[in-house]
């Protein structure tokens, strides 16, 4: 079992690029301090500070559309999405693609909302726009859109590799809005949502590693 372990742990390594090994190791230090920073103290006055800047930018009229947007991306509209593009990929028969990316969202959920959210133990804000409930750091929005988005913009530059700049464009902006929208609506401090974006990175940069090792073992099957 011990052998087996380290040889998918070795697997995994190989898989990923030296250079996205470094970027996960500068993200993975300074997201461990910040961990152990808000454990250690709720509020960060840098948080107080940023979490009004988005009502200093815009006005309360656009109040009922960033709270469309939160809906549409958070948990329950999330998981509508992924439920439609993993029958998608199954109809397809992008078996691999489904059960990496299926995995990787459930993986997300547990690590996030069982794990690390109920140890930190962050309030949210006060004064929220919408419903929310449960601790705050880091943002499971954050990191479930982070690696379900840019999962499927990996899939996607594959299929249309000329359309690569588009596609990670779009959802580099659609992600953006995604954790501004939850720090106007006051859902989550700014920096859940940083952490969130980095945690997100590094679960993104494993299940990629996970779908090319997964189809090196398939097309070493099928010879």
């Amino acid at each position: 079992m011990r052998l087996t372990l380290n040889h998918h742990f070795v697997s995994l390594k190989k898989a990923i690029p030296k250079q996205q090994f470094l970027i996960c190791l500068g993200i993975l230090v300074p997201l461990i301090l910040l961990s152990i920073r808000v454990y250690l103290q709720d509020d960060l006055l840098l948080d107080q500070i940023l979490i009004q800047v988005p009502h200093q930018i815009f006005t309360s009229s656009w109040d009922d559309y960033f709270r469309f947007f939160y809906l549409l991306t958070g948990v329950k509209g999330t998981a509508v999405i992924i439920a439609f593009t993993l029958v998608f990929l199954v109809w397809k028969r992008h078996w691999i693609e489904a059960k990496v990316l299926a995995f990787s969202t459930l993986g997300i959920l547990i690590l996030v909302d069982r794990i690390l959210k109920p140890m930190i133990d962050r309030s949210r804000p006060l004064d929220r726009l919408v419903k929310s409930v449960g601790r705050s750091f880091p943002s499971g929005h954050a990191t479930g859109n982070i690696l379900f988005y840019f999962f499927i913009a990996y899939l996607l530059a594959e299929r249309y590799p000329k359309s690569t700049p588009y596609i990670y464009g779009f959802a580099t902006i659609w992600l953006i809005i995604i954790g501004f929208s939850s720090v106007y609506l006051r859902c989550h401090w700014p920096s859940d949502i940083l952490a969130g974006y980095g945690l997100g990175y590094i679960c993104l940069t494993i299940s990629l590693a996970w779908l090319k090792i997964s189809r090196e073992h398939q097309k070493v099957k099928k010879q």
